[in-house]
């Protein structure tokens, strides 16, 4: 069994690669206006600010913050959905691609 603070990065780094390809700067439009931002394709309907009113922006941080290649905010949003009910839940690669599935392939030779 993967013990868990091996586990979070795994996690995230299944996300990672399946939402955008590893691209900070992945920026996706939806049919709807809304963006998906970053590496992990944070959505602006819930998550982000693109001034839009009233968009509940639950991480408090605009959505061109999550375009930085210092990760550091798009990861503390990542935490913050993560701790919602739906958790991981929320992205449709983590369901698809992550879920359920033996993620230590994604980090072999890594030391943690």
């Amino acid at each position: 069994m993967v013990s868990a603070l091996r586990r979070a990065p795994l996690i995230r780094v299944c996300l990672a690669y399946f939402t955008s390809g590893f691209n900070a700067a992945a920026l996706d439009y939806e049919a709807d206006g809304s963006t998906n931002n970053g590496i992990f394709q944070i959505n602006s309907r819930r998550w982000c600010s693109n001034l839009t009113p009233n968009v509940p922006n639950v991480c408090q941080m605009y959505c061109s913050d999550l375009l930085n290649p210092n990760l550091k905010d798009t990861v503390i949003c990542a935490m913050k959905i993560t701790q919602e009910p739906r958790g991981l839940g929320y992205w449709e690669a983590w369901r698809h691609h992550c879920q359920g599935k033996d993620l230590t392939e994604w980090v072999d030779g890594c030391d943690f």
